[in-house]
């Protein structure tokens, strides 16, 4: 890994832009600094509309466009409690039918003590948020260790908790929703096929996971030890995952006894000592091949982006490789959208950073002489209808090679001969990449779409 370049420029209204190239094997990655003058930014998103959403510590709700870098404040949360070690305004995840429902879930602390889920609408008129509505309320919040990071899946609500600092116990306490990974249906109500009946309760025995993302049919957590054991999990129903009695695998004789008896699902990655990770989430793009079928982690007390390289099947970690080391100071979240581009956001402004000149920022890092990344398509090609819900058509002067649908997931959802016409009425509601490839599988073009 070689630097190769460090320019200053003003584009596209961006205050301050700081443009770095380098290799990673054979491919030129391209970082430059997309927002400026942040307020520690939690979560990020991408949603159905194309648009980055994220969260702010202190209660703001804003988007920002990932081609021009437009910046909008949508909604400030006036009822977020500050305090503790970083405590406020968490995670954010926008409903698969965004688009038609205009609904989006934020999990927050609202007193000292607790933190609660709420649904807003999205009014695109004015460009806010209207009607709240709370999904589950008066959890246990501490001043740390309250998690959090939301996922749906199969129109069901999952987030992780941690055990808010001072009460590691409850981790392994059924009767508390600390701890744990919950599953709830999309109004909040319980699934009758939970594991426990009567109870939102999917996974338990964690300390303080904050970073989860769903990839490869698989649920992955990223989990803070305390100085040491790091861990990164697949979450399975109703496994045991071991704290406070489990830190990492399960290697000490009282470790290895709790274990066998109670069904500890240990991580497939650990890190010791502690380096803090937070967001993740899956690479799946030929954008940058050498991250695809990897998890990338941002590393707050460790100041790094990671690279997690997974072997075929998802279930093991076969390569660590750092994208980013102490450039930008503490990094909280990570985001891949479906062109293949990846943003990180900084941590600076939190209870124990050191923030500079243009903290908190947003950092886009892409290949910029992928096709999907930099927007220029050498092959053109047109879809209709958009958005679409039984047939998609394909308009193109060139009708060798292959074509492909891929998920907001980065899951390959359909792939074939080339044809001007797919099925898409059984493919899930929400925005998908569709790309054209040539007979060598090289991607010649790609456009967003939305299946309705």
């Amino acid at each position: 890994m070689k630097n190769k370049v460090l320019i200053s420029l003003l584009a596209l209204g961006i205050n301050f832009s700081i443009v770095a190239q380098e290799t990673f094997g054979a491919t030129t990655i391209q970082k430059t600094i997309v927002a400026s003058n942040l307020s520690v930014p939690w979560d990020m998103v991408y949603g159905p509309d194309g648009w980055i959403w994220f969260t702010e510590l202190a209660g703001n709700i804003k988007r920002m466009n990932p081609d021009t870098y437009e910046m909008q404040q949508v909604f400030a949360i006036s009822d977020v409690s500050l305090f503790g070690f970083s405590v406020g305004l968490h995670s954010m995840i926008l409903h698969p039918d965004f688009n038609t429902n205009h609904y989006l879930y934020v999990h927050y602390a609202n007193t000292n003590t607790t933190s609660k889920i709420v649904r807003y609408e999205y009014d695109s008129v004015n460009n806010t948020l209207i009607n709240p509505t709370i999904i589950l309320g008066a959890i246990p919040s501490g001043v740390s260790h309250n998690g959090s990071r939301m996922v749906i899946l199969d129109d069901k609500l999952f987030i992780c908790l941690g055990d808010t600092y001072s009460t590691p116990a409850v981790a392994q306490n059924l009767t508390s929703i600390n701890g744990k990974v919950l599953r709830m249906n999309l109004d909040g109500s319980i699934p009758a096929d939970n594991p426990i009946a009567g109870s939102y309760i999917w996974s338990f025995g964690h300390r303080n996971p904050q970073g989860m993302c769903f990839a490869n049919g698989k649920l992955y957590s990223s989990e803070h030890g305390t100085s040491a054991n790091d861990e990164v999990n697949i979450i399975e129903m109703n496994r045991n995952y071991g704290w406070p009695t489990v830190e990492g695998v399960c290697n000490t004789t009282a470790e290895i006894a709790f274990c066998n008896a109670n069904n500890v699902a240990q991580p497939i990655w650990s890190w010791s000592p502690s380096i803090a990770p937070a967001g993740m989430d899956l690479y799946q793009s030929e954008a940058i091949p050498e991250w695809n079928n990897s998890l990338l982690v941002s590393v707050l007390k460790g100041k790094q982006l990671l690279q997690l390289k997974l072997n075929d099947d998802g279930t093991q970690i076969v390569q660590q490789n750092v994208i980013i080391a102490n450039t930008y100071g503490r990094l909280r979240d990570v985001l891949v959208i479906p062109d293949g581009r990846v943003f990180v956001c900084t941590s600076n402004k939190d209870y124990t950073g050191t923030p500079v000149a243009g903290d908190d920022r947003i950092i886009e890092l892409k290949n910029p002489d992928a096709l999907a990344v930099s927007g220029f398509n050498r092959f053109e090609f047109s879809v209709y209808p958009i958005p679409a819900s039984q047939q998609l058509f394909v308009n193109s002067a060139r009708h060798d090679g292959f074509i492909s649908l891929i998920s907001m997931e980065g899951k390959k959802v359909y792939h074939a001969a080339f044809s001007d016409k797919i099925d898409v009425s059984q493919l899930p509601r929400g925005v998908y990449e569709i790309q054209l490839l040539d007979q060598a599988q090289k991607t010649l073009a790609s456009k967003k779409i939305l299946i309705q």
